[in-house]
């Protein structure tokens, strides 16, 4: 017998592949509809949802630059009940909110390439990156504000994760 998970139509195609094979070399059949919030959850317990983020780069993203959409889906999913997992896959080894404080932020290089080229022709230099202690203060803020939680895992893990998250259990 198979279960059942439903998948937000609203992620980008083919970025998802992976965790949906997952879950059906597992048991489970993958129904596409809009969801209220998150990518994920289960038509038996929809007051718990995942969000999967594929990388530290993306949560950064929706943190910093899409802070009000994000936050807004945060509110709405605390608004309706629903527990928000923010699930980031990510190949740096990091495991929790605290080893993102050890995050080697591509923007950051950037940053100071581009400021290095503006002192030398006396040009004044972007304004910097956040840092990564910020975007641990965001995580921490909005984890108590909104009862979200963030997880990580790696990529190839993260079938597995969503399933645990939502508390499920690969069929039998």
């Amino acid at each position: 017998m198979s279960r059942v998970i439903q998948a937000d139509t609203r992620q980008k195609l083919k970025h998802h592949e992976a965790k949906e094979r997952y879950f059906e070399s597992v048991g489970y059949r993958v129904v596409h509809s809009k969801l209220l919030c998150g990518d994920y959850c289960v038509p038996s317990k929809t007051n718990i949802a995942v969000d999967t983020k594929a990388s530290i780069q993306e949560l950064y993203g929706n943190l910093i630059q899409d802070h009000e959409r994000f936050r807004a889906e945060c509110q709405l999913a605390k608004d309706c009940g629903i527990k928000l997992y923010i699930l980031v896959e990510n190949k740096d080894g990091i495991t929790d909110v605290y080893g993102v404080r050890d995050w080697k932020n591509p923007r950051m290089y950037a940053y100071w390439k581009k400021r290095k080229a503006c002192q030398h022709r006396g040009i004044t230099p972007p304004k910097p990156p956040a840092s990564n202690a910020q975007l641990v203060k965001i995580m921490w803020s909005m984890q108590k504000k909104y009862d979200v939680e963030f997880k990580f895992c790696s990529p190839e893990d993260a079938g597995r994760r969503v399933l645990e998250l939502l508390g499920e259990e690969p069929c039998e």
